[in-house]
């Protein structure tokens, strides 16, 4: 019988290194989970930080209790004066886009600021980034390539109803 204990550590060394490359790679993919991971908080979190803006503005709007402080009025600049009809920021967004066409968010912006959903450009930004993408999400509207937003057309509404 010939010894074979050589052979035995040959092979125990190479399992050894297939342990070892096993874990490695282990490691790096727990850390892309971790990262990717943290990225979809922060994306999510920023947008929950938008949409708690947005109903700050709308409970102001609709004259409910403030959930976030009002911002002070800039005496050189005119407060625009409030809606008459109680429709919500996201219909508003739906409407304007069926009548006008397809539009940049900060043409959007600028329409909710000389309507009276917001007090001034910046908050809009957020309240109108945050209610697009609910509204995108909702299927009522279409974000086009360039980064504009389109009223659905012919198609994606029937494609819509048949899903129903």
């Amino acid at each position: 019988m010939r010894d074979i204990r050589g052979d035995l550590q040959d092979r125990a060394h190479l399992l050894e290194e297939q342990i070892n490359t096993a874990q490695a790679q282990f490691e790096r993919l727990i850390e892309q989970f971790k990262a990717e991971h943290n990225n979809r908080i922060d994306d999510l979190t920023t947008e929950l930080d938008a949409v708690k803006a947005l109903m700050g503005v709308e409970d102001r709007r609709l004259g409910g209790t403030p959930s976030a402080p009002k911002a002070q009025p800039q005496p050189q600049r005119p407060q625009p004066q409030p809606r008459q009809s109680q429709q919500s920021l996201a219909d508003f967004l739906v409407r304007k886009l069926s009548e006008v066409g397809a539009m940049s968010r900060a043409d959007l912006c600028r329409l909710t600021v000389q309507e009276g959903y917001f007090a001034d450009g910046d908050s809009a930004e957020r309240g109108v980034h945050a209610t697009l993408l609910h509204v995108v999400k909702a299927g009522l509207i279409r974000q086009l390539p360039n980064g504009n937003f389109a009223p659905l057309t012919v198609v994606d509404t029937i494609r819509l109803r048949q899903a129903i």
